[in-house]
């Protein structure tokens, strides 16, 4: 049980819990495949908080964003090389 937590990409938080709205909370570790908990995902994205995940997994979205923020702050001062003449893309 515990390595199966350890393979899993979507570990749920401890008890039973429900995905649809008006559906049982039936959902656990242990009757909830990565496959399905991906597919209630994408229809449900609000159950996110339902999830509990790994400091590993976590600490990479942050390192993740943190790339992407400084690629923003890198590209804030393009501007465009159309003509002011109201070509698309200028200011």
């Amino acid at each position: 049980m515990t390595n199966d937590l350890m393979t899993k990409k979507y570990i749920l938080k401890p008890g039973k819990h429900q995905f649809a709205p008006g559906s049982a909370a039936v959902h656990s570790n242990h009757n909830t495949s990565d496959a399905e908990a991906e597919w209630y995902l994408e229809k449900y994205p609000h159950i996110v908080s339902l999830f509990a995940f790994p400091a590993s997994k976590v600490e990479t979205s942050e390192k993740e964003d943190e790339v992407e923020v400084k690629k923003a702050k890198k590209t804030k001062g393009v501007i465009s090389l159309t003509s002011s003449s109201g070509g698309e893309g200028s200011l």
